[in-house]
């Protein structure tokens, strides 16, 4: 945006606040949990809008982001890569709404026996 200054060409101040540290330490605490990257991207333009700050979650460095999220004095805002932007009060109600890798689960699960030391009718 300073470059579009000097050259006198008057831009509208980015839109968007910064993310608050807390915050970004709680983004950083979620994304190590869910195994997902966090990058923070600065002055992030979009189309026509420029954003002070965006945080990107994106499942592998060199994959596509799943979704942005950025803030203002009123909301924090997440707009996945496919569908529609939503609004959340805080950072942890914005990370709560962000789809989560399905955990494994166990089905096909057998305990070890010992030879010898249960017999079939034991279960």
């Amino acid at each position: 945006m300073s470059d579009l200054i000097k050259r006198g060409i008057k831009a509208a101040p980015p839109k968007g606040l910064a993310f608050e540290i807390s915050d970004l330490i709680l983004i950083r605490f979620w994304a190590d949990l869910h195994s997902v990257q966090m990058l923070v991207r600065l002055d992030h333009g979009a189309e026509d809008e420029e954003y002070e700050e965006v945080i990107a979650i994106q499942t592998g460095m060199s994959s596509p982001c799943q979704s942005i999220m950025w803030r203002n004095a009123e909301a924090v805002f997440v707009q996945p890569l496919v569908g529609r932007r939503q609004q959340f009060a805080t950072v942890a109600e914005a990370l709560e709404s962000l789809p989560q890798k399905p955990r494994i689960a166990l089905t096909d699960a057998a305990g070890c026996v010992r030879p010898g030391t249960l017999s079939g009718a034991d279960f």
